[in-house]
């Protein structure tokens, strides 16, 4: 299932809790191959894949790798994304998981397909409470940064995540607008994505079934 010499990262051909890991897989310049899954052929594909759930990763050697945090932070480390110093490191762990686990949740409970009462109710929250709240925290960490990043003075899947997590939700037209308050937060992302091989890959990057 891996293609020879690359890393071969499986996930739907959509964004959401899978597109940060190929904003870093992007950054790292390790060869990868961007295996997109339709989902017609999702049933088909799902029971050739560990644990019949995505993301998966195969690397070059042929070891098979779950779960998004821990590929993301494999593929980090392999291409010098994540720092040397372990309190630097813990501070983009604790950057990753406040993005993808309390903040991404937060944005997933309302959007699944539910009622419009129950999705307006959602989108009223978030723009009111939560959107606030998890961009607060972002605008913080982003001015406290002396180096324009937010860990350290280059770089790192912290960064990535990050700017991947606003980028995504900037195509939500129903909460977008909750990130207007905050124009450090935006422009920090929209910097990150514009680095070298990061806006490689989203020049090229397929039109997803679903934006988000």
């Amino acid at each position: 299932m891996s293609s020879k010499g690359k890393y071969t990262y499986y996930y739907f051909n959509i964004r959401a809790r899978g597109e940060f890991i190929r904003w870093i897989l992007a950054a790292s310049g390790l060869p990868w191959e961007d295996r997109r899954i339709e989902m017609q052929e999702w049933q088909t594909l799902k029971p050739t894949i560990p644990g019949n759930a995505v993301p998966y990763l195969v690397t070059p050697e042929g070891y098979q790798l779950r779960q998004s945090e821990a590929i993301a932070r494999y593929v980090a480390k392999k291409g010098g994304l994540v720092p040397t110093d372990d309190l630097a490191a813990y501070k983009c762990d604790a950057i990753v998981d406040t993005v993808m686990i309390d903040m991404f949740d937060a944005v997933v409970k309302f959007m699944p397909l539910k009622s419009p009462e129950e999705r307006a109710k959602g989108f009223q929250n978030w723009n009111e409470l939560a959107g606030p709240k998890f961009y607060g925290i972002i605008d913080q960490w982003v001015k406290e940064s002396r180096s324009g990043y937010l860990v350290g003075d280059r770089m790192t899947w912290a960064d990535l995540t990050v700017a991947c997590i606003v980028n995504s939700l900037e195509l939500i037209d129903e909460i977008k607008a909750s990130q207007d308050a905050y124009p450090d937060v935006k422009a920090f992302a929209e910097r990150i994505a514009q680095s070298g091989k990061v806006q490689d890959y989203l020049k090229t990057r397929p039109a997803g079934l679903f934006q988000f």
